[in-house]
C-alpha cells in the first residue's frame, strides 16, 4: 500500500518519466513484495520475545513499535524522494547535523494525499495486530513457518530493477524500493572503505609510457596545460591582466538551459549571453550535489574521502585559481547568500588566501533574508550585495558569486510575477499540450529558473556601467544539474552549461568538445600566463588538462565525476564512460548507451583504479604538493606531455545520415555499419525531429536489423512535417534498441532541416 501510494504520488511527472505509470508501478510493487518478504524474518525476530508478554493489549502494542518503524522509515524515504527527486543512500552520512537540518528545512511537508498514502498501511498493521490479539488465529506456528520460508527464498532473486524496460533514469528512481536502495547504498559505502585503504598499498600497473605515481605526492606533474583560450582574446585597454568574475548557479543544467535544451531553455539571458560568448555545448560538472564544486572549479582538486572540503581543518594548501593569483596582485572576493559553514565552503576558501569573503553571516543590514528558506538571501538580495561592493573594486581582480535561489524548497519572495512569466514561457516554447501538466507540477522550480536567470540580467545590465568591465571575463557554470526536475539518464546530473563572456572576446563560438569543471582554472592561469604575461606554478597537483575547443563533438580527457559524497567514482576517459563497473559509449548529444567492449573495459578500469590509488595514497600523506602547495611561479611554456588515448571505437555507428524536405515530408536516408568483428545485436534505425528550442516534435523508427562483421546497410525513412518546424528544426538518427528505444550506438545528431529551403537537404 506505502509503494502503490508513492508511486501515485510520484507520476505527477508522466510525460517526464516516458508515459510508463503502469510498468513504474509494476517494479516498485514487485519490489516492495520482495522487500517485505526479505524483512519478515527480521521482524519476526525481534517479535519473539514480545511473544513472551502474557496480556493481549500489552503484547500488541509491543508489537506496534518495531513493525511501526519499519514503515515509518520506509515512509520517510519515499518522502525524502518526493522532495529529492532521487532516492537516499549513504550520502545521509555525509553531512553534519546541522546541515542534515538546513537540507531538510525547505522540504515540502507531507501533503494530504501524501498523509493518506502514509496512514493507510499504519492502520493496516494496527487493525490486523488488534484482531490477532483478540483472536490468536490456531495453527500460527504453521503460518509463521511458511512466512519464514518465503521470507528466506525471497533473497534469492534479485530486486527487479526494470534496467531494459523502463526507458530512463527518472522512471527507475520512482520505481525503486527506497529503503533497498538505502540499505544496498550504505552496504556498498561501507565496504568502500576497506577497499580505500587497501588500494593506497597495492602498486597499480603503470601503462606504456606512464611513469608510477609519486609515494608522497601522486597527482604532482609538470605545469604545461596549452593556452586554447588565447586566440579568443584581445588585449586589455591598459596593459593589465584582466579581471574574473566566476558565477557558480545552483543546479544549472543543460537540460533545461541553452540552445537545444532538451525541456526548452527557461533562462533566456543565458541564452542570449551565450550568443555573444564561448559556448560549451558539453560541459560537465564533476560532482552531483554542491559539495566539490569549489574544488572542482578553483583548484581542479581530487574529492579525497567524501569530497576535498570534507577534510575540514585537515585540507592541505595548493594552487587554485585565487592564491594562484593573489601571489601576482590580485584582489579577491567571494559572495555566497548561505551560510558557507555548510560544506566547508569557508575554510577552503579561505584557505585559498580570498581577502573578502561575504556570506549569511556577514552580509550586512540592509537585506532581506528568504522568508521561506532556512538557507539565506535569494538571490535578488545576493546580486545586490555583491553590485554594492562592485564600485569599489580595483583591478586586478577575482571575484566569486555562488547562488543559492535554484534549491529546494524552490520558493522566494515575488515568486507570484514568476509564475506568471512561467506560463508566458511554455507558450513561447510552443510546449504541447499532453506535457503541460508535467511542468506545472514544476512550476516552482521553472519560476526559480526564471527569477535567477533575471537577477543575473540585473548584475550583467548594471556592471557594464563600471569602468572595469571592458577588460574582464565572466564566467558562467552550474555546480550541478538540479535532481527535482526527472531527468532522462545518468549523464544529466552532470551536464552543465559553462559560459566564458568578455568584451575582450574577439568573436564568440559553440564549442562541442567535451571538458569539465577540472579543466577550467587550468585554462584560465594558461590565458593569464601566455597571452597576458603572468606566471603560472611551475608543478601542480591538477586533475585538468584544460578546455578543449574543438568546435566537433569528441572528448580528449580522463576525469573523475562523483554523484553525492558517499558514492563510488564514475569515470570518464575518451569516448567511454564506466558507471557502477558498467561500460557506455558516450555520443554526440551528450548520451550513453551501453557498451559491450572488453578491451575498452579494461582500459577505463585500469584508469579509474590508477586514479583510486593516487587519490588513497593522498588521503594517507593530506600532501597535494611541497613547498607549502604552491610551486615557484614561472613563465608559459608549450606542453609536451603526451596523450594516453583511448582504445579506438568500436561497435554500431550512423556513418552517413541525410535530411531532405519536400512536400511530402522528411525524407531521411542513413547508412549504419557494424566496426566489429562479430554479427551485431539486433537494433532499430530512429530518426527525432526537433523544433530549434530542443524539443521534440516527431520520430519515426524502421524494421529491426543486424549486421554482419564490418556490415553497412542504407535505411530510407520518411515523416510528416509537423506544424511546429515551421522555418527549421533538426534531426537525429541513431541505431536504437528495440525494446526501450534508447541508442546502443553512435548516432547523428543535429542535422540542421531548413524548411524555408524547400527541397535542400543537411549533411
Amino acid at each position: 500500500m506505502l509503494a502503490a501510494g508513492a508511486v501515485a504520488n510520484g507520476v505527477a511527472d508522466t510525460a517526464l518519466i516516458g508515459g510508463q505509470e503502469w510498468a513504474v508501478a509494476g517494479f516498485a510493487l514487485a519490489q516492495a513484495l520482495l522487500v517485505l518478504l526479505r524483512a519478515t524474518p527480521i521482524l519476526l525476530l525481534f517479535s519473539l520475545p514480545v511473544l513472551a508478554i502474557g496480556r493481549a493489549r500489552s503484547r500488541m502494542i509491543a508489537l506496534m513499535v518495531p513493525w511501526s518503524l519499519f514503515i515509518v522509515t520506509q515512509a520517510l524515504l519515499d518522502q525524502y524522494f518526493q522532495v529529492a527527486h532521487v532516492p537516499l543512500g549513504a550520502d545521509l552520512f555525509g553531512y553534519s547535523l546541522a546541515e542534515i537540518r538546513t537540507t531538510l528545512s525547505g522540504a515540502t511537508p507531507f501533503d494530504p494525499r501524501g498523509l493518506v498514502a502514509f496512514a493507510l498501511p499504519l492502520l493496516l498493521l494496527w487493525g490486523g495486530l488488534h484482531v490477532c490479539a483478540r483472536r490468536w488465529p490456531g495453527g500460527s506456528m504453521r503460518w509463521t513457518s511458511l512466512l519464514l520460508i518465503a521470507g528466506l527464498l525471497a533473497w534469492l532473486p534479485a530486486l527487479p530493477t526494470g534496467a531494459q524496460a523502463l526507458k530512463n533514469d527518472a522512471a527507475r528512481d520512482l520505481a525503486s524500493n527506497k529503503l533497498a536502495w538505502f540499505c544496498g547504498d550504505v552496504w556498498r559505502w561501507s565496504r568502500s572503505h576497506a577497499a580505500t585503504a587497501r588500494s593506497a598499498g597495492k602498486a597499480t600497473g603503470a601503462a606504456a609510457g606512464e611513469a608510477p605515481l609519486d609515494p608522497q605526492f601522486p597527482f604532482l606533474h609538470p605545469e604545461q596545460t596549452p593556452d586554447t583560450l588565447g586566440p579568443y582574446f584581445s588585449h586589455t585597454s591598459d596593459g593589465r591582466p584582466p579581471n574574473l568574475v566566476m558565477i557558480v548557479v545552483e543546479g544549472l543544467g543543460r537540460s533545461f538551459s541553452g540552445p537545444h535544451a532538451s525541456l526548452g531553455s527557461f533562462t533566456p539571458f543565458l541564452d542570449e549571453l551565450s550568443a555573444r560568448s564561448l559556448y560549451f555545448d558539453n560541459f560537465l560538472a564533476n560532482q552531483g550535489r554542491t559539495f566539490g564544486v569549489l574544488p572542482s572549479l578553483f583548484n581542479s582538486a581530487p574529492f579525497a574521502g567524501e569530497g576535498f572540503t570534507s577534510l575540514g581543518v585537515r585540507m592541505p594548501p595548493g594552487p587554485g585559481l585565487f592564491n594562484v593569483l593573489e601571489r601576482q596582485g590580485y584582489h579577491s572576493a567571494f559572495y555566497n547568500g548561505t551560510d558557507t559553514r555548510f560544506d566547508d565552503e569557508r575554510a577552503f576558501m579561505q584557505l585559498q588566501g580570498v581577502r573578502h569573503l561575504v556570506d549569511k553571516q556577514s552580509f550586512g543590514p540592509g537585506y532581506q533574508l528568504d522568508p521561506y528558506s532556512a538557507w539565506g538571501y535569494p538571490d535578488k538580495e545576493l546580486v545586490s550585495r555583491v553590485l554594492a561592493d562592485s564600485g569599489q573594486l580595483r583591478p586586478p581582480f577575482v571575484l566569486a558569486m555562488q547562488t543559492i535561489s535554484m534549491h529546494t524548497d524552490y520558493r522566494f519572495p515575488g515568486q507570484d510575477a514568476y509564475r506568471a512569466r512561467f506560463e508566458q514561457r511554455l507558450r513561447a516554447l510552443h510546449v504541447p499540450a499532453d506535457q503541460l501538466a508535467a511542468y506545472r507540477a514544476n512550476a516552482d522550480i521553472y519560476s526559480a529558473i526564471l527569477y535567477t536567470d533575471d537577477q543575473l540580467r540585473r548584475y550583467f545590465e548594471t556592471v557594464a556601467k563600471e569602468p572595469w568591465y571592458a577588460d574582464t571575463i565572466f564566467v558562467i557554470t552550474g555546480d550541478h544539474r538540479l535532481p527535482e526536475i526527472p531527468m532522462g539518464e545518468h549523464i544529466d546530473r552532470y551536464h552543465v552549461p559553462l559560459i566564458i563572456y568578455s568584451p575582450l572576446l574577439k568573436r564568440a563560438s559553440r564549442i562541442r568538445a567535451v571538458s569539465s569543471q577540472l579543466d577550467v582554472t587550468p585554462s584560465l592561469i594558461a590565458l593569464l600566463a601566455h597571452t597576458y604575461g603572468l606566471e603560472r606554478p611551475a608543478q601542480t597537483p591538477w586533475l585538468g588538462t584544460g578546455l578543449d575547443m574543438n568546435t566537433n563533438f569528441r572528448n580528449i580527457h580522463q576525469l573523475p565525476l562523483k554523484q553525492t559524497k558517499t558514492s563510488a567514482p564514475d569515470y570518464l576517459a575518451g569516448r567511454w564512460w564506466l558507471h557502477n563497473g558498467q561500460l557506455f559509449e558516450l555520443q554526440d548529444g551528450m548520451h550513453l548507451t551501453p557498451a559491450d567492449d572488453a578491451t575498452a573495459l579494461a582500459w577505463v578500469t585500469h584508469r579509474l583504479q590508477r586514479y583510486e590509488q593516487a587519490n588513497a595514497i593522498f588521503m594517507q600523506s593530506l600532501a597535494l604538493a611541497p613547498d607549502g602547495g604552491v610551486s615557484r611561479p614561472v613563465p608559459y611554456r608549450e606542453s609536451t606531455q603526451a596523450v594516453v588515448e583511448a582504445p579506438a571505437m568500436r561497435g554500431l555507428s550512423t556513418d552517413m545520415a541525410e535530411a531532405t524536405v519536400s512536400a511530402a515530408g522528411v525524407q531521411l536516408t542513413a547508412t549504419f555499419a557494424n566496426g566489429d568483428a562479430q554479427t551485431s545485436r539486433t537494433f532499430v534505425p530512429l530518426a527525432v525531429l526537433t523544433a530549434e528550442d530542443g524539443r521534440e516534435l516527431r520520430e519515426v523508427s524502421g524494421s529491426a536489423l543486424q549486421l554482419v562483421a564490418n556490415g553497412l546497410q542504407q535505411v530510407h525513412l520518411s515523416m510528416p512535417l509537423p506544424d511546429a518546424c515551421s522555418s527549421r528544426c533538426y534531426a537525429s538518427v541513431v541505431p536504437s534498441d528495440p525494446r526501450t528505444g534508447k541508442a546502443v550506438g553512435v548516432g547523428r545528431y543535429h542535422l540542421p532541416v531548413d524548411v524555408g529551403a524547400g527541397a535542400r537537404s543537411a549533411r
